[in-house]
């Protein structure tokens, strides 16, 4: 009788999107500690932001520091407007030549994830957002007038006929994603992961999951923000997260 070949665990490089969500000086002292852990793939700014854009004299540059340590910046915008403002919204992140990776709401529609798509040109990438997973099963349900899993897969579906290749959605309607064939094309970068070392999931976010669960569901990458940046060592919760992503078979 023959044995059946174990499967090879999950590699952890390049699984990791950062989510630098806190203060500016902090974050950058955070990102220069994680930044060689292969697993980490990116940052991920939100709040910072805001932070940058009312930035007085003399205070370091967020975008400059950032891209100094050759990994992918991806702000998220959420744009959701006119196609023309959200182009025109996106075109100083895509002149500044630091930023890869920015996201708009794929509730826009098609037009404007599009003309997104087209602005960003070879410069970048855009990221559709379809359903926050902030969000419960409740609030997607009122409202779209869907269930998440339906509403997120038309969100996609919108997505890949405007030529984005990347979306955001919650690790509970990866399985459904896996299996239409047509949307086999979008990377999934994944919110709303708390790891399993950390013990209690975030109580910001509704729709949830581990980097396990994720990962082996499809997700291209997970989203990482609190169990880093909270922890008195973050290149210690990068290290755990990477060895739990590597005990996935």
């Amino acid at each position: 009788m023959h044995k059946q070949p174990r499967e090879a665990p999950m590699d952890s490089k390049g699984t990791i999107w950062a989510a630098l969500d806190t203060e500016k000086r902090k974050a950058l002292e955070i990102a220069k500690a994680i930044a060689s852990n292969p697993a980490i793939f990116g940052f991920k700014l939100n709040r910072l932001i805001d932070q940058e854009v009312f930035r007085k004299d003399g205070e370091v540059a967020l975008f400059e520091e950032l891209a100094k340590l050759g990994l992918p910046l991806w702000v998220d915008l959420k744009l959701h407007d006119v196609p023309r403002t959200v182009v025109e919204r996106l075109m100083p992140y895509i002149q500044s030549g630091y930023v890869q990776f920015v996201t708009v709401m794929a509730k826009g529609e098609v037009d404007m994830m599009s003309d997104a798509v087209n602005a960003m040109g070879a410069n970048g990438n855009i990221i559709a957002v379809t359903e926050l997973t902030s969000l419960s099963e409740e609030q997607i349900h009122l409202g779209s007038g869907h269930p998440s899993k339906a509403s997120v897969i038309n969100l996609a579906r919108l997505s890949v006929l405007a030529g984005v290749r990347h979306m955001v959605c919650s690790s509970q309607e990866l399985g459904a994603l896996k299996e239409r064939k047509e949307l086999r094309v979008l990377q999934k970068f994944v919110p709303g992961i708390t790891p399993d070392w950390k013990g209690k999931n975030q109580p910001d976010q509704k729709r949830v999951g581990s980097p396990a669960f994720a990962l082996s569901g499809g997700a291209s990458k997970v989203v990482i923000g609190g169990a880093i940046v909270n922890d008195d060592d973050p290149l210690g919760a990068v290290e755990r997260t990477a060895e739990e992503i590597e005990a996935i078979s």
